[in-house]
């Protein structure tokens, strides 16, 4: 439902289920002890997922702007818990999974554009079904995201882009003795361009511009059960491509 308040700004409110299977592989891989499809039926229903969502938005001429926050819950959900030797089980429990969304995007004239966005969420999960809800692996909810961009074309068919992506720290699941290690923030920079030539386009990339050090999320995580799993993000990377469309 989205209710109009002037031509530029509205609000809108959202509401939807939907339902995903069961992960079979890793469930009848590594069963529990005593485990029976027969008996342990519900173990493989589907998880059933309801959504809310509210927001507003802004359009203009050369300005736009959403910010949402939302909200998920599942009373039958499914959580992967570390069983202690680097493999991660799926659990049926209630959970539920929320956050805020923004984005900004601003062309302040014809050949410049920037903007962005903020994401953060968090999640909770109740193992035991008694209520007691601890924080969800940071491999399922990221940590605080904010990315930013910078787009130009002032001289016609050489476009350029630089972005940032910012990933902040998240404790709360190594707290809960979730993650095997907390997330370590870590900012990445890249720069794209691209310019006509001939009947196609040059396209140059540098990935990580400043060649940090860093871990992706995943890698931290997983990296606290086995050094194996801990693998460095790319340092400073360049591309070269020559594209025709025809």
């Amino acid at each position: 439902t989205v209710y109009k308040i002037t031509d530029q700004f509205n609000i809108f409110v959202n509401f939807s289920q939907g339902f995903s299977l069961q992960r079979f592989s890793e469930l009848l891989t590594f069963p529990e002890e005593g485990f029976s499809i027969s008996e342990d039926v519900d173990d493989l229903q589907p998880q059933k997922v309801s959504n809310y969502e509210l927001g507003v938005r802004g359009t203009w001429s050369s300005f736009e702007f959403t910010v949402s926050g939302f909200y998920n819950d599942s009373k039958f959900g499914v959580v992967s818990i570390d069983r202690g030797d680097g493999l991660f089980l799926p659990v049926r429990a209630p959970r539920r999974i929320y956050g805020v969304e923004a984005t900004v995007d601003w062309q302040p004239f014809n050949k410049l554009s920037l903007g962005g966005t903020v994401s953060w969420q968090e999640g909770d999960v109740d193992v035991e079904d008694d209520g007691n809800y601890l924080a969800i692996t940071s491999t399922e909810i990221s940590p605080l995201k904010v990315t930013a961009y910078v787009e130009s074309e002032f001289i016609k068919g050489w476009f350029n882009r630089l972005q940032l992506i910012v990933v902040g720290d998240r404790e709360r699941a190594f707290d809960d003795d979730i993650d095997s290690s907390p997330v370590e923030s870590y900012t990445v920079v890249d720069l794209i361009s691209s310019i006509q030539i001939g009947p196609g386009t040059f396209n140059i990339g540098i990935e990580n511009i400043f060649d940090n050090f860093y871990f992706p999320v995943e890698s931290q995580v997983l990296g606290g059960t086995s050094n194996d799993n801990r693998r460095p993000g790319r340092g400073r990377t360049l591309s070269f491509n020559y594209r025709v469309s025809f």
